[in-house]
């Protein structure tokens, strides 16, 4: 859903048009976390406020989809529980058995999108589970957390800008982890 606003007074027979920062209904909650739209642009908010945002959000489930080289794709909910750990959990199933499902501390995570060049492949993007499991025009819902020693938890959201908004937050959370 589009909102708009009257540019002009509608006395004057002005019609209603699309707002210059009109707001989207994307139709998921998480884009709620990041503001509503209404801001101009002498007032966004900051990053602070959209980290506050985006960890209250986290800290009550984000649910995306997990894909990996050797299980099937699996509903997981993404959670921050304290202090500063992020768990994962399934949807529909247990993962725990799931080593790419273990508790991973936001400190020594980082992120990157599918289509991000593949640090471990060079002249690639992504990562090589994406590559083989993903259908490419998918490619802007993926995004990639990674851990120590090599983990990669290779994520699919459920819409381009739900991802968009997923790794901006994240990235916050993660720098916000280091600096502590």
């Amino acid at each position: 859903t589009l909102r708009t606003v009257s540019s002009l007074d509608p006395s004057r027979g002005a019609t209603e048009r699309p707002h210059r920062h009109a707001a989207y209904d994307m139709g998921n909650e998480l884009c709620a976390c990041f503001g509503d739209g209404d801001q101009t642009d002498n007032d966004k908010p900051s990053d602070t406020k959209l980290l506050q945002r985006f960890k209250a959000k986290l800290k009550q489930g984000i649910q995306c989809t997990k894909i990996s080289k050797d299980r099937p794709q699996t509903e997981i909910k993404l959670i921050l529980v304290e202090p500063g750990t992020i768990k994962i959990t399934g949807v529909d199933k247990d993962v725990s058995g799931d080593p790419e499902c273990a508790d991973e501390m936001t400190d020594k995570m980082g992120i990157r999108q599918a289509t991000d060049p593949d640090p471990h492949m060079a002249h690639f993007a992504g990562s090589q589970v994406l590559r083989d499991n993903l259908d490419p025009r998918q490619a802007m819902k993926a995004f990639i957390l990674e851990g120590p020693n090599k983990k990669m938890i290779n994520l699919v959201a459920k819409s381009d800008a739900e991802a968009q908004l997923m790794i901006s937050g994240f990235k916050l959370l993660f720098a916000e982890a280091r600096k502590e």
